[in-house]
């Protein structure tokens, strides 16, 4: 009886042994098969965002070259070449645009022939918006461009800016030390270097501001050809008013400044309608801006009545 439990026994380990063998290929095969339909997920999926990345940046450079196009008055109607190396068009006019492109493919030149006249240009995108520039030396320029417009390129390395300044095709390089506006937000910081452009282009309004008034550029809130506002220690503005020559013609200060954009601060203190404003005894703090036009809204009667509008 004990040799049939033994041998019963004995047989039941065997066949326990053989599932569990079998059970264990199994489960190693379908390992197997997972692991090899996870490796085929991601390399697809990989390979999808890859093509997804690839058609992205094909789609950008597309609209550079759009835009681009459109800045040099030509059409892919007018194209005669294109490669790897530049982009060729040809107007019914004669005239010939010849767009290069660097090593990325990116347009970084452009070469414009009409009649005896050749103009070579530098291709500089900001917001993928294309602007030319004459070709200048940039090996000594370091950091990242922060504002781009046509004429000017302002670049950012750390705690100094450098605006590249052009006239008469000329460059001309003014560097700005940002110690003392670290904390500045790009918003603050792009008006603080606008400041200091036009105290820089401006010497007559550098020397009665910085040297003759010593007002910090910190506390200058802005600086046109035609006017200044800046901060006093006792938490009012002052506004200067110029002429064309950069003479001083109005000075008055103000507790508090209007809720109003720059471009429409730039049209309200203007020396004809600060006049006008000052005859009509009008609240410089109480204008108020509605789409692109001011406007000064006074209590007549039982109704309040808009009693001067203007466009910005």
């Amino acid at each position: 009886m004990d040799n049939k439990k033994e041998v019963l026994d004995t047989g039941n380990e065997g066949v326990k042994g053989l599932m569990e063998t079998i059970a264990s290929k199994v489960s190693v095969d379908q390992s197997k098969e997972m692991l090899s339909n996870l490796k085929d997920s991601i390399v697809d999926n990989i390979h999808e965002r890859t093509e997804r990345a690839a058609s992205f940046i094909n789609s950008l450079k597309k609209d550079k070259i759009r835009n681009l196009e459109r800045l040099l008055d030509v059409t892919r109607k007018e194209l005669k070449k294109s490669d790897k190396k530049n982009y060729i068009y040809i107007t019914d006019a004669g005239r010939m645009v010849v767009i290069d492109r660097d090593m990325w493919g990116e347009p970084c030149t452009v070469t414009v022939k009409e009649g005896n006249r050749v103009m070579l240009r530098l291709v500089k995108f900001f917001n993928d918006y294309p602007y030319l520039f004459p070709v200048f030396n940039e090996k000594n320029l370091n950091g990242e461009i922060i504002f781009m417009t046509d004429g000017e390129i302002w670049y950012r390395d750390k705690d100094v800016a450098t605006l590249v300044l052009f006239k008469n095709d000329k460059p001309d390089f003014l560097t700005i030390n940002l110690e003392k506006v670290k904390g500045y937000k790009e918003k603050d910081l792009l008006k603080y270097l606008e400041n200091c452009k036009i105290l820089y282009l401006e010497k007559r309004l550098n020397d009665l501001l910085l040297v003759e008034r010593k007002i910090a550029i910190e506390d200058i809130v802005r600086v046109r050809p035609g006017y200044a506002i800046y901060k006093n220690s006792e938490r009012t503005f002052t506004i200067l008013l110029f002429d064309q020559l950069k003479a001083l013609c109005d000075e008055f200060t103000l507790r508090k400044l209007p809720n109003l954009s720059e471009e429409a601060l730039d049209v309200l203190f203007t020396l004809d309608i600060v006049e006008y404003i000052k005859s009509k005894g009008y609240a410089f703090e109480n204008f108020k801006q509605d789409n692109d036009h001011i406007e000064y809204w006074q209590e007549i009667g039982s109704k309040r009545v808009c009693v001067m509008r203007y466009k910005i």
